[in-house]
């Protein structure tokens, strides 16, 4: 679930990350096969495929963790509901497996990403 707290901290997330490279991965990667709307889409998504794209768009972003280095401590903070520093000491690995599996942060992204197509065409 994204709070009303999390959500100014997640678009300048958004904002900083450059999503033309993931665009570009995902249009290419042709899990879709056929599909010629989106609820085409949604049914074509396999535990399989959604883990293959969850991965192409990690391999996207993780070089560009510099970028958002100084909003990751305070995101944690406040998803995990926890102070500034115990955040920065939390295990990086589980605390990153949470979120990508969190469907509304996903959707956040999802819809993002979705967004910055549209405006590519």
């Amino acid at each position: 679930m994204i709070t009303i707290e999390m959500l100014p901290i997640l678009m300048k997330i958004a904002a900083k990350l450059d999503l033309a490279p993931i665009i570009e991965r995902v249009k290419g990667a042709d899990i879709f096969e056929a599909a010629t709307d989106k609820s085409e889409i949604i049914k074509q998504l396999s535990r399989e495929k959604l883990g293959f794209l969850a991965g192409e768009v990690l391999s996207e972003i993780l070089p560009q963790l510099g970028r958002i280095a100084d909003d990751l401590p305070l995101f944690v903070s406040v998803y995990k509901e926890v102070t500034l520093d115990e955040a920065k000491k939390l295990d990086a690995a589980e605390v990153i497996n949470e979120i990508i599996n969190d469907q509304g942060i996903r959707s956040f992204f999802s819809r993002a990403i979705r967004k910055k197509v549209e405006q590519t065409h």
